[in-house]
């Protein structure tokens, strides 16, 4: 960080729960430039869509796309909705609980932790190198995703990811899991799209990694 650097943190709050006193930290750990063999660590955010059709038996005017889109922009003031731009990032997406997006690497990497992130729908989330090859190799899995457990996984072993070999990020998504929520209480069940509210939903997997 140059002299005068700026740090910014964002934070999401829960306003369902009323108000209350921000008792947020945040700890800086320093270490000098000159004289040490750390290497800096990038963060790589792997975005995938969400597009999660209402059940069939509980079907609503929110469970049209175009509302329930429509209604995500109104309320986070965007120009251009999140959940259309993924499809100009991941390419064509059928509607369905299991949503997926492929990057390539552009530089050398070595993976040093990987993270995922997703809201309280979330059942699971991967993410994988070189996916459907003789090569692959998944980095991160989370057979059962837990919304209060978010931190980055160290791997046991850096791997190495040279140009040119892919990164998948792959979640799914549960719409039974309103049923077991306290947060979608009253709430009327409604299309899933991409959205920064809680009861909205996310699909991200991050990778820490620095240069070989």
């Amino acid at each position: 960080l140059s002299a005068g650097s700026q740090v910014i943190v964002q934070v999401h709050y829960n306003t369902t729960k009323g108000a209350g006193t921000d008792s947020s930290l945040v700890r800086l750990r320093l270490t000098p430039q000159v004289g040490t063999t750390r290497k800096a660590l990038n963060t790589m955010l792997m975005p995938a869509p969400v597009e999660l059709p209402c059940r069939p038996d509980k079907r609503g005017s929110w469970c049209d796309r175009e509302t329930a889109v429509a209604d995500i922009r109104e309320r986070f003031g965007e120009q251009v909705a999140t959940a259309d731009l993924l499809h100009l990032l991941c390419g064509p997406v059928e509607p369905g609980p299991t949503q997926s997006c492929t990057r390539t690497a552009r530089e050398p990497m070595v993976i040093r932790a990987v993270a995922g992130h997703m809201h309280l729908l979330g059942r699971s989330i991967s993410v994988d190198v070189d996916k459907g090859t003789a090569q692959a190799r998944r980095v991160l899995d989370l057979p059962v995703w837990d919304f209060d457990d978010q931190g980055a996984k160290a791997l046991p072993e850096p791997v190495t990811v040279e140009p040119g070999h892919t990164l998948t990020v792959t979640c799914t998504h549960d719409q039974s899991l309103r049923d077991q929520l306290p947060a979608f209480k009253g709430r009327s069940e409604r299309y899933v799209a991409w959205g920064e509210g809680t009861t909205d939903e996310m699909c991200l997997g991050i990778v820490l990694w620095h240069q070989p």
